[in-house]
């Protein structure tokens, strides 16, 4: 028989686990309304939210900037570089308002400050902009419709993380695609429009990350396709080690992440197992014994789930 946390020690053990793990960055702090966008940074040369610092360079001159810039923008509709600041998605992730916008034409930096340097990072979200998305989608005068007009060609739009640790780039990274039309399979190609969980604790412990955009549609200059993507919520550990998350994380066997409409727990010992999600709010919890166990989640609002086993950091799940 399964048995309800009490209020008190759910509470003691949101406590815990908030104390010991994550910092989000999530952009809210520069407080804009909708439709606006700052990509100025003055007088700094980066916009700071929770534990990271995106730089930015900004010429009052001719209004040019690169880097990164903080959004709010909804348009979701209109094409070309008058529209470089918003997310195809037309809000942040998780239905907040704000979030970043990179222009990756080089390598683009996320900063962690001291508080945060050579810990783990936990993960970001991540979509293509307004501009990326409709210049794939549809062509424009510099970059080619995806696919071609045959709908064949194998194009592509990859990020890559790398991550900066002791002053040194290390050669371990990861791919994420934001379109992706290489499949023999028509009906598997695809460019992001929503908002994409990207898990970096594999990468361990971090001073920064470096991302890189490369596309299948390449001109004399570069890159064609507009070289632009939106991030948000960006979850940093501040306490924890990466081989501490490493340890503990296979306590619990989690399946499938994500997950659409029930999550399976297998537990080696029985033991009290809560969920929570990225704002450190308790969504389920309960005493469990060892062996499977089903989690109805097909209500639960989409996002990045964590789960403590006996008051301990075990493990993630993304809900889909």
């Amino acid at each position: 028989m399964l048995k309800r946390f009490s209020p008190v020690f759910a509470l003691l053990l949101l406590f815990q686990f908030t104390m010991s793990a994550q910092v989000i960055a999530t952009f809210e702090n520069f407080k804009l309304h909708p439709g606006q966008h700052l990509n100025n940074a003055a007088p700094d040369h980066g916009f700071k939210s929770g534990s990271i610092e995106l730089p930015n360079f900004y010429d009052s001159q001719f209004d040019y900037w690169s880097g990164w810039a903080i959004s709010a923008d909804t348009n979701r509709t209109t094409p070309g570089f008058q529209n470089q600041y918003s997310s195809i998605a037309g809000h942040g992730a998780l239905g907040t308002a704000t979030y970043a916008t990179g222009y990756v034409y080089d390598p683009s930096i996320i900063r962690l400050q001291p508080n945060a340097i050579g810990k783990p990072m936990i993960g970001f979200y991540v979509t293509n902009s307004t501009y990326s998305y409709l210049s794939m989608k549809y062509g424009d005068s510099f970059a080619k419709k995806f696919g071609g007009e045959s709908g064949k060609d194998p194009d592509f739009f990859l990020m890559t993380i790398k991550k900066y640790s002791g002053g040194a780039l290390a050669d371990d990274s990861i791919n994420i695609y934001l379109a992706d039309y290489r499949s023999s399979d028509p009906g598997k190609d695809f460019i992001l429009s929503d908002w994409k969980y990207v898990d970096l604790t594999t990468l361990g412990e971090v001073d920064s990350l470096v991302l890189r955009m490369t596309s299948s549609d390449v001109g004399v200059f570069g890159m064609n396709t507009p070289a632009y993507i939106c991030i948000d919520q960006v979850s940093t550990d501040n306490l924890l080690s990466a081989s501490y998350i490493n340890d503990i994380g296979n306590k619990i066997d989690i399946n499938p992440n994500p997950a659409h409409e029930t999550l399976y727990l297998n537990l080696p010992t029985k033991g009290n197992v809560a969920i929570m999600n990225m704002q450190g709010i308790v969504t389920w919890s309960s005493f469990l014994e060892p062996g499977e166990h089903q989690v109805s989640v097909a209500s639960w609002p989409r996002g990045v789930y964590f789960l403590s086993l006996n008051g301990k950091f075990t493990g993630k799940v993304s809900i889909e």
